[in-house]
């Protein structure tokens, strides 16, 4: 009876020590494949010798299959990804994994409209999911489809608004497809006043034919020398000739910040120009009256 004991904690051990073993080499390679995922630098067959058969999904609960199909498109071999496609599938079905795969192998393929349905089904079934969000959009690029655009970016939740992944991916999705047709002159345009600046702005994007898609997530009221941000915080302002400063509540010594601003009459529309941004980078800006 002991001897038995003994060889069944024995095998109990080493089938723990396995796995431990089997775990650790899956998360060296999900490291190595998180930096080399955007810039590939190896061959499907190395990646998929680095991941081992269980487990088979990430600390993240996506199935590692996943990178195996994306490592299989790089290399062209379509044909290859239906085995890991279905595998993916049956490890988690509850995570429109399928639709994100499929979505990327006929966009692919250049079947532009099953890749929209599938990216469309993974991206507003879970939409948190950055890939899913990162496919939609891809798709979105290629049929220059601007309203599925603000459509999608507008139904994520406050806090994916914030994360630069997702604003600064619509925001370059939204420039080449719109961008180039924005109404950018305004032969109108006057220096501010209060009377004029008073109310709640809209970022907005105005383009031929009256027509404007607003950004709610992007929002300023402005109220008797105050300003509120869409993140609720205040600031002091002042308007000297054409340009706006901006100032702590509490203190009018030194500007946080200035930008020239103006408004057209005609397109009812605020125009901030040379708007500091991160990186030391600069740019126009457009609002409307909210409605």
């Amino acid at each position: 009876m002991k001897k038995l004991l003994f060889f069944l904690i024995f095998i109990f051990l080493v089938v723990c020590l396995f796995l431990n073993y089997m775990v650790f080499k899956s998360l060296v390679a999900q490291n190595f494949i998180l930096s080399d995922y955007n810039k590939p630098t190896v061959s499907f067959d190395s990646i998929n010798k680095m991941l081992p058969s269980i487990p088979d999904i990430s600390i993240t609960a996506m199935p590692l299959d996943v990178y195996r199909v994306s490592y299989l498109l790089l290399e062209g071999r379509v044909a290859e990804t239906n085995k890991y496609v279905e595998r993916a599938i049956k490890t988690n079905p509850h995570i429109h994994v399928g639709d994100y795969l499929n979505a990327k192998i006929q966009l692919y393929l250049n079947n532009t409209d099953s890749a929209y349905f599938y990216s469309k089904r993974a991206f507003f079934g879970w939409p948190k999911n950055l890939d899913h969000y990162n496919v939609y959009l891809d798709v979105l690029d290629v049929k220059k489809d601007t309203q599925s655009l603000i459509q999608a970016y507008n139904s994520l939740d406050t806090t994916l608004k914030k994360r630069p992944a997702y604003f600064n991916r619509f925001y370059t999705s939204f420039n080449k497809m719109k961008l180039s047709y924005l109404v950018k002159d305004y032969p109108d345009a006057i220096n501010l006043n209060d009377f004029v600046l008073k109310g709640n702005w809209i970022r907005a994007f105005n383009f031929p034919n009256n027509q404007v898609i607003r950004d709610s997530s992007d929002t300023y009221t402005f109220i008797a020398g105050k300003l509120f941000n869409n993140d609720g915080l205040e600031f002091a302002y002042k308007i000297k000739q054409d340009s706006l400063f901006f100032y702590f509540s509490n203190n009018f010594n030194k500007p946080i910040s200035s930008f020239k601003a103006r408004y057209s009459e005609e397109y009812e529309t605020l125009i901030f120009e040379n708007v500091p941004l991160e990186d030391n980078m600069i740019q126009t800006q457009y609002y409307r009256k909210a409605n």
